[in-house]
């Protein structure tokens, strides 16, 4: 059976796969949104659905941190009935040659939890993982961050490895540098396999950009030395046209019936801007002369991969009306760096949400979002707001990150009432649009319709006649190919309000959708 790729779309960066008993498990980056780290679930390697979120207040305090930062990497692992994952929180790493990073393990019996507290192992280096070796020890794995190099490919230093103690939570012995990585520079992403008598090491190299590609190496003993595949690279789209680009940071599976499988993080470009962030796809793995291939014979990656059974391919997230008491609505949406839930109130109908700090504070913005999942989509709501003051704003917000979105919000003029306006952000540099006078006094219905490269916000006072509001906007300026101060997410659609007068004014959203467009579909 042929199986489109790739199979978590939207903003699902840097997977690592796993399989517990008969079930497979994909983990992906979160970053700056809270609850953080996504986990998947499939049977069939086929159909993959989102099923917790397992970093909570517990966890991590991302108060502050800069865009792109938070939850990178996370790896999954088990071992003896027990899940084991690993994530770093980066909280520096943009702005200067320092990054800080800390590594954490997390353990639980059961994939939704309890999970344990979490334990700092190291802050040598991010996209930290572990290896449970078949003497029953286990390694502790991460790339190395050399600030004295200064910034970019010279800090990237090597892979470093080094026994771990999962009962006390510390390494043991000595630290061992593996890897320094192939030509392509920025080794990082390590994880450690191990399969007839050879310990094969991943890793992700060149950078998160189109230069993106994943190594392996291999070796007898897990502290080296370690040799590089025969072909140099096992998959890269540099300089191709393929329709996956950007594809490295890979992951080893053992599928079983089906062969071996890697998972591995991908992007999708319009005109050069991939809009939907980086995204996870599967690929075919053969071994010959003990080392791995992509099974259709060539380093490229593939638009499809291959399993044995027929199974009916579903798209979770095709139609969604959201109950705001659901399950559906707490893994979909999630809020900016901490819980928000305490400046919320929710009913199965309704959401309200109080307002707090601006759509460029990194500290308490009441921003509830959700991945856009699709090139053709559309997100709407209905907004029941009494704004009385210029600083009362609530509406729907279509961002990247602070200092890059979209907002169509009602405010007050203390001329004209109660107005829509809407405004476009990049670089922090903002340009309002002409705002529009309405004639209401109750609710309003809003929608953002996305088409590829375009983006156009609607209105509606009955909830069945739209009309537009400002010019068609540029959707691929939503991505982290556009983005100057640098980026690693991807599209959100978003419920968003603030209140720069007492910080308490009340937003009230209901009838919150999302869908997904045929490319003629009107809406």
């Amino acid at each position: 059976m042929i199986v489109k790729n790739p199979i978590l779309t939207g903003f699902n960066p840097d997977p690592a796969i796993c399989k517990a008993k008969d079930t497979y498990y994909i983990a992906t980056s979160t970053f700056e949104t809270f609850p953080g780290l996504n986990i998947y679930e499939s049977k069939d390697l086929v159909n993959w659905k989102l099923i917790a979120h397992p970093l909570g207040d517990k966890f991590i305090d991302m108060t502050n941190n800069v865009p792109s930062s938070g939850v990178w990497a996370p790896d999954i692992t088990y071992k003896d009935g027990i899940f084991y994952i690993v994530f770093s929180n980066v909280q520096t790493w943009s702005k200067g040659p320092f990054k800080d990073c800390f590594n954490y393990i997390i353990s639980a019996e059961s994939i939704y939890g309890p999970w344990s507290d979490p334990y700092l192992v190291n802050a040598s280096g991010f996209d930290a993982s572990l290896f449970h070796d078949e003497d029953g020890k286990s390694y502790f794995v991460n790339m190395e961050w050399d600030f004295r190099k200064g910034k970019g490919n010279p800090c990237f230093t090597g892979i470093l490895v080094q026994e771990i103690d999962l009962e006390r939570h510390t390494l043991v012995g000595q630290m061992h540098k593996v890897f320094r990585g192939t030509e392509r520079g920025f080794v990082e992403g390590p994880h450690i396999y191990k399969k007839d008598g050879y310990y094969y090491l991943f890793c992700a190299e060149g950078g998160t950009g189109y230069n993106h590609a994943e190594s392996v190496s291999r070796s007898t003993s897990i502290f080296g030395p370690y040799e590089s595949h025969p072909d140099g690279l096992l998959i890269s789209a540099k300089d191709t046209d393929a329709s996956l680009q950007r594809a490295g940071h890979a992951s080893l599976v053992d599928g079983g019936e089906n062969g071996w499988y890697i998972a591995h993080l991908c992007s999708r470009p319009l005109n050069g801007r991939c809009i939907l962030g980086r995204e996870t796809a599967l690929q075919n793995i053969i071994w010959k002369k003990d080392w791995p291939y992509l099974a259709h014979g060539s380093s490229v990656p593939r638009e499809y991969y291959e399993v044995k059974n027929e199974i009916e391919p579903m798209d979770f997230n095709q139609e969604i009306h959201y109950d705001f008491l659901s399950k559906q609505f707490e893994l979909d949406f999630q809020t900016l760096r901490i819980d928000m839930s305490p400046y919320a109130k929710r009913t199965k109908e309704t959401l309200t949400l109080i307002g707090k700090q601006s759509f460029d504070s990194t500290y308490l913005q009441n921003t509830w979002q959700r991945r856009q999942q699709h090139f053709c989509c559309t997100f709407g709501c209905k907004l029941s707001y009494e704004p009385d003051y210029f600083g009362h704003l609530a509406g729907l917000i279509y961002r990247y990150q602070e200092g890059d979105l979209y907002l169509l919000y009602s405010t007050f003029d203390e001329e004209k009432g109660k107005v829509l306006r809407m405004l476009a952000q990049h670089e922090y540099e903002t340009a309002y649009y002409p705002e529009v006078c309405i004639p209401y006094a109750g609710d309003i219905y809003l929608k953002i319709v996305v088409r590829y490269k375009e983006a156009q916000f609607y209105y509606s006072l009955d909830g069945k006649y739209y009309q537009s509001v400002g010019d068609v906007l540029d959707a691929t300026m939503i991505s982290d190919q556009f983005v100057k101060h640098g980026g690693f997410t991807g599209a959100f659609l978003g419920l968003y309000t603030s209140d720069s007068k007492y910080a308490n004014q009340e937003a009230a959203f209901s009838n919150v959708y999302y869908k997904k467009l045929e490319d003629k579909e009107k809406c």
